[in-house]
């Protein structure tokens, strides 16, 4: 019987630990693919002295399309942070023959990405936001799918694009601390989201370096609805509060527009400042005093980073990039 001297793509793929994209793209010279695992995969088939089953043919399933997900709870898709990541990665994925699908997943419901991946329906994902431990980054893992986070996980084989959280949320909270502020409200989201933990371990840094302690009874979690926020607002103006502190400019904006409401005066009867900027806040008269980073940048670096995994390239695990804390009218 005569000796099968040929491999299959997927085999290929298996023993140098790329994709089968990646392994098809190298093999017909078609896409951007890396001298290096050209070289590689040239030298794998001369020392097995085999030939590839299917030559110079991608893989029937692939896609050339990119999955992102974004958060289906709240209207949070809507934010102009995850608008400008999905831009990014539009806009940086089609001039490599790629098209996108949008899903929407939430920490515990996780369908809509499971169905785009067991059919095949994309060749890698762009998750616009981590969960500790999160549901969709486990079962991207074991099914062995490209993807890529905007923000940090703890598991540093995850690739993964963020800025420097913590010191952009320290530097602020600071800035604000060595004005004399004490009473200081910080109005948070649940610490699930990795961003939440971070910034908030940034807050408590602020404190820690100036000898100084956090008041618990002015931290409160889970203010993304605009009735809560509401609510605290009211009470932190009656309790003398001299800041509200938030963690994005969602928070943010609620607590505008319940200051507003009551006819309150920022800064005069109350300062206010968030973590995040955005064109949102931006817009609104006093300016506010935020930390500020390019989200634009951040989509990119992140769409970079996963097209160099589709490409079989080595790819930087972690990127974390800068930022700008702003002072404004808000806290004077």
């Amino acid at each position: 019987m005569k000796k099968d001297t040929t491999v299959s793509i997927k085999k290929i793929a298996e023993d140098l630990g790329v994709s089968a994209t990646t392994v098809s793209r190298a093999l017909s010279g078609k896409g951007r693919i890396g001298q290096a695992t050209i070289d590689r995969i040239q030298e794998y088939l001369e020392q097995k002295g085999v030939e590839p089953n299917v030559y110079a043919k991608e893989p029937e399933h692939a896609t050339h399309m990119i999955c992102v997900t974004l958060p289906a709870e709240e209207n949070a898709a809507e934010l102009p942070y995850f608008q400008k990541i999905l831009l990014s990665v539009y806009d940086f994925f089609i001039v490599y023959g790629y098209n996108v699908i949008v899903i929407k997943t939430t920490p515990t419901d996780i369908s809509a990405l499971e169905h785009v991946v067991n059919r095949h329906l994309a060749d890698g994902v762009v998750l616009t936001r981590a969960i500790a431990d999160g549901m969709d980054i486990r079962f991207l893992q074991e099914k062995n799918v490209p993807f890529v986070v905007t923000g940090s996980y703890d598991n540093r084989n995850v690739l993964q694009v963020d800025v420097d959280q913590l010191n952009g949320c320290c530097d602020l909270t600071m800035s604000l601390l060595r004005m004399g502020i004490r009473k200081m409200a910080l109005f948070a989201t649940e610490r699930s989201h990795v961003v939440s933990r971070d910034r908030y371990r940034g807050f408590e840094r602020a404190y820690e370096q100036l000898g100084l302690d956090v008041d618990r009874d002015l931290v409160f979690e889970n203010v993304g609805h605009a009735a809560i926020a509401e609510h605290l607002t009211e009470n932190m103006i009656k309790q003398g509060a001299e800041c509200i502190l938030c963690m994005d400019d969602n928070i943010c904006m609620y607590v505008l527009n319940a200051l507003r409401k009551i006819r309150a005066d920022v800064p005069g009867d109350i300062k206010v400042a968030s973590f995040f900027n955005s064109r949102m806040l931006n817009d609104y008269y006093p300016s506010i005093s935020c930390v500020e980073f390019n989200v634009e940048e951040l989509g990119t670096v992140a769409c970079k980073v996963l097209l160099d995994r589709l490409n079989g390239d080595e790819a930087l695990k972690r990127i974390v990039l800068g930022y700008n804390v702003i002072l404004k009218d808000s806290t004077k």
